[in-house]
């Protein structure tokens, strides 16, 4: 396994002006490092820039200052497409909100992100089922979302994000729609795959249940980011 760090985090600030022109000041001098096969929980009350420090993170937006390294590569210097060029097929999600699309299958929605990447129908057909399988979904492949209970979606969304083998995946409160049950069943299988995959999983929670089990826990508030030390 690389020894370079998954994210390298370097004097990122970030904020916002409002309506009257006034800067609010969401991120200071942030400074993070997440290696490879990590589990890693951001937590922090609401507010606190959870959700923007998640986007900075990915390269879905790019800070004001400083600068975010994805495996070497600066998303900071780099356009809003080469962001996506480098996140495609490297980096996976998982939402809140599981995300599928309501008029495709459970594989349709998996073969997606490989057929963004230019695989073939046919191996990325081969590549979604045996996903779905491992996430227990292998009988409810035609299954279109309506059709799948809370836990069947996300379970999809999870096949869904780990079908290209990203180096690191990102999940924003993923058990916040399921009851506890289901909650822990997916928090099992996210944890599952990413000591078998060895995927870095970065998660924003307010699930203390689930940021107890992540190697590291860091608590966002106030602009800065802490390392939680037991």
């Amino acid at each position: 396994m690389s020894s370079q760090p998954v994210l390298h985090v370097r004097q990122v600030t970030h904020g916002f002006t409002d309506q009257s022109g006034q800067r609010l000041s969401v991120l200071e001098s942030i400074e993070l490092q997440i290696n490879p096969g990590d589990s890693v929980a951001i937590v922090g009350p609401s507010g606190a820039g959870k959700s923007t420090l998640l986007s900075l993170l990915a390269g879905l937006d790019v800070p004001e200052t400083g600068d975010i390294l994805f495996q070497g590569e600066s998303f900071s210097a780099e356009s809003e497409d080469a962001r996506a060029l480098i996140r495609r097929g490297r980096i996976g999600f998982v939402f809140q909100s599981f995300q599928l699309l309501q008029g495709l299958t459970a594989l349709e929605n998996v073969m997606l992100p490989l057929e963004l990447t230019g695989i073939s129908v046919g191996e990325a057909k081969q590549r979604a089922a045996k996903w779905l399988g491992r996430v227990g979904l292998g009988e409810r492949m035609t299954h279109r979302p309506r059709m799948l209970s809370g836990g069947e979606q996300q379970r999809t969304a999870v096949a869904r994000a780990f079908v290209s083998e990203p180096a690191l995946l990102f999940a924003d409160e993923p058990t916040g729609n399921l009851d506890r049950r289901t909650g822990e069943a997916i928090t099992d299988l996210l944890f599952n795959l990413n000591r078998e995959t060895g995927t870095t999983l970065v998660l924003v929670t307010h699930d203390e249940r689930l940021a107890e089990r992540c190697d590291r826990i860091l608590h966002l508030e106030n602009g800065q980011l802490l390392e939680v030390v037991e």
